[in-house]
């Protein structure tokens, strides 16, 4: 896993930073930031395939939102336990009425519950995003033997990838700290360079993944 080469990839295009920040305008937008993340996948495709001298052009909106849509299916879809138990939970609470002492021991419950959904989203998100990029469908993300199969490939780079999504992720709130507009930028930087992250390790599950043709 090359570090080095994943930070290094956003600025590999000459224009990089206008790509960057028409995908940091689109990622701000409610639904139409689907696309933004169709646009990460794409990238990743790209240097999956050895294709890291640029990055993907704005020429296929409509795909990229595509990508981005299975992703988001799927993502709710495992969010629903998540939501269940938030339900039950504000039922518990409007049931307990001013018992206290039962509110508070319900809620610790379920904030435990979130921390542990929200780590197991964390270890599978790289495995998931990698189904729906090479495979067609909109099941690929519950297809939970390939997942596993691109997770224990290569434990080592798998776990390298989910540590640098933390790194690149507090990389990119640093624009946070440039009156909040430098956002639009570091955020998309460190997007793409997640994807770089994402496109090396399907180069070691290229054939597990069952990869299409993507223009």
């Amino acid at each position: 896993m090359d570090i080095g080469r994943a930070f290094n990839y956003p600025r590999n295009d000459p224009g990089w930073v206008t790509k960057m920040l028409i995908l940091g305008l689109v990622s701000i937008v409610p639904i139409l930031n689907l696309a933004g993340f169709g646009y990460m996948i794409e990238g990743l495709r790209r240097v999956a395939r050895g294709d890291e001298a640029t990055l993907p052009e704005w020429d296929n909106f409509g795909g990229y939102f595509m990508d981005g849509l299975r992703v988001g299916v799927t993502y709710l879809v495992y969010a629903l336990p998540l939501l269940l138990v938030v339900g039950v939970v504000v039922g518990m609470a409007i049931a307990a009425g001013d018992d206290g002492g039962a509110v508070g021991l319900v809620s610790l419950l379920a904030n435990l519950f979130q921390l542990f959904w929200q780590f197991l989203m964390w270890v599978v998100w790289p495995a998931l995003v990698l189904q729906v990029a090479f495979r067609e469908g909109w099941a690929v993300g519950f297809d939970f033997a390939a997942m596993m199969a691109s997770v224990t490939r290569n434990v080592g780079a798998y776990v390298m990838v989910l540590v640098m999504t933390i790194a690149f992720g507090i990389l990119g709130s640093l624009g946070i700290l440039a009156c909040g507009v430098g956002i639009l930028i570091t955020a998309p930087y460190a997007q793409m360079c997640t994807a770089h992250l994402f496109g090396q390790l399907a180069q070691g599950n290229i054939d597990q993944v069952h990869p299409a043709e993507y223009s």
